[in-house]
């Protein structure tokens, strides 16, 4: 019985290899093997990974198709690799959308053709062609296409004159359907000759003071872009605003023009003549309005300070210790001060006095003067004051070489300063404790254009606690020959490091020699 069952097994098993078979259908197609029916499911392969898959590739038989659920894709193997069997959606072209040209139609003029790119799958535009085409009218008439005119770019050329222009733009990529349909821009021009630079906003910056500096302002323009070539320049002056008697003023021919003696009473007026290094290279002359009248340099006073109680006020103070800095008024006294019954001030009835109670390491203390315009001013400027030295409340007390008294200068508003001129509390040799008073007639000075010039008493005795006189006292100092800035500015520094010194300071001047 047994042998029976098994001849039966397996003779429905050779007929089923040899039919087709059809799940959920009794008539599966005549061209399948395996036809699966369903209206509601379906057949579902084998889901892999894409590494599952790789190490799949050394034993897989071509035709074997599995689903890769990294790649989200059905795959089958080709017999060398695995093929994508999925779909791609369809690839659109590019397009290109507002054609048009900049630049300016000029013999010379760089033309650019605009345009926008667009593609739906946002391909690049890397592979977009143009065409540029000249016609005899804005219809379009006798087009022909310009052989070498194959970038964004096109040069007009002389062949270009009273011609118009078109560019036709065909939008391309690299990657995905390309390219697409060519779009043209409508026509420009006609073309006309190349332009000749200008020169517009001609001004002349600086002040119409004999001594000063004036500078020649102006911008260059050029309808082609053509570069700035070597552009000429010319300085005139006038009785008048009118350009009565105007006159071309010998050898000032640069941007820039030093005013000089007989310029005083004139107008001075400014001309540029714009050159271009290609196309027309010569524009029509410019000239600024006339600039005056120019004046003289004047002398004087500029500002003055005494630290009277109706003096103006034209200082600040900054720095170290600033509540040290009183105005001082009356004498010395009798006994008890050094020197004694000397008053605290040089001129009117007020100094202004610094002194330091702190005897560790000090640094200066500011009287700084307000910023001044003197460029109306001679170059030619002094700066000087009055000081005294005086051991308070102490005969034995005084001043000593690290105690000082030092000006320093800035021509930039305050931004930077230099120090021109130090006084050094101390004498020639090493005598600690000096004084003297403002009857004493020794000066120090230094000029701008130096370095700084640390000063002293001539006095060679090494004792301490000595009163100066006469001339071994330096009483005045000053800084010659500083420049008529715009924004100078000036300050004087105080140093001491005991509450018995005291510096005081007086008739201080700027004045225009």
């Amino acid at each position: 019985m047994k042998k029976k069952l098994i001849i039966v097994i397996a003779a429905i098993y050779s007929c089923m290899t040899l039919a087709q078979v059809g799940i959920n259908t009794q008539t599966p197609h005549a061209s399948s093997l395996l036809d699966l029916n369903s209206d509601t499911k379906g057949l579902l392969l084998p889901r892999i990974t894409t590494a599952a898959a790789n190490n799949l590739s050394s034993t897989a038989s071509e035709g074997l198709v599995v689903f890769d659920k990294d790649k989200k894709a059905f795959i089958g193997w080709d017999g060398t690799k695995w093929q994508n069997l999925g779909y791609e959606e369809i690839n659109t072209v590019p397009s290109a959308t507002n054609v048009t040209i900049g630049g300016n139609y000029t013999i010379g003029s760089v033309l650019t053709g605009n345009y926008t790119f667009s593609d739906a799958e946002s391909n690049p535009d890397n592979a977009t062609t143009f065409v540029w085409r000249r016609a005899d009218d804005a219809t379009g008439s006798n087009i022909a296409t310009i052989g070498s005119a194959t970038s964004q770019n096109y040069t007009t050329g002389a062949s270009d004159l009273n011609k118009f222009i078109q560019v036709c733009v065909t939008p391309g990529s690299l990657v995905g359907a390309s390219p697409g349909i060519q779009k043209c821009s409508a026509w420009g021009g006609p073309v006309g000759a190349n332009q000749a630079p200008v020169a517009t906003g001609v001004t002349i910056s600086g002040n119409a003071i004999q001594g000063q500096t004036l500078t020649g302002n102006y911008t260059y323009n050029d309808a082609e872009g053509n570069a700035q070539g070597i552009s000429t320049f010319r300085w005139t002056r006038s009785d008048d605003t009118s350009g009565t008697n105007e006159t071309t003023i010998a050898g000032a021919n640069g941007i820039t023009y030093a005013v000089g003696p007989g310029d005083v009473g004139k107008y001075i007026k400014f001309y540029v003549t714009p050159i271009a290094i290609s196309g027309t290279t010569t524009g029509a002359e410019a000239g600024s309005a006339f600039k005056g009248p120019v004046i003289n340099l004047i002398t004087g006073t500029i500002f003055s300070q005494g630290f009277e109680t109706g003096d103006t006020v034209n200082y600040t103070t900054s720095g170290f210790f600033t509540g040290g800095l009183n105005f001082t008024s009356g004498t010395t006294a009798a006994s008890g001060d050094a020197p004694a019954s000397s008053p605290l001030f040089s001129t009117g009835s007020r100094g202004y006095g610094y002194s330091n109670p702190t005897t560790s390491t000090v640094t200066s203390t500011y009287v700084e003067f307000n910023t001044v315009d003197a460029s109306s001013y001679t170059n030619n400027i002094t700066f000087s004051f009055d000081v005294a030295a005086f051991s308070i409340a102490s005969t034995t007390n005084g001043m000593e070489s690290s105690d000082l008294v030092s000006v320093e200068i800035s021509t930039d508003g305050g931004a930077t300063y230099a120090t021109k001129l130090t006084l050094l509390g101390g004498n020639s040799s090493s005598g600690s404790n000096v004084r003297w008073a403002f009857t004493g007639t020794g000066a120090g000075t230094n000029s701008y254009s130096s370095s700084n010039l640390n000063v002293s008493s001539s006095n060679t005795s090494t004792s301490s606690g000595i009163t100066f006189t006469g001339t071994q006292a330096i009483t005045k100092l000053s800084v010659t020959g500083i420049p008529n800035s715009s924004q100078l500015r000036i300050r004087i520094g105080l140093r001491n490091n005991a509450a018995s010194e005291l510096w005081v300071i007086d008739n201080v001047q700027l004045v225009a020699l």
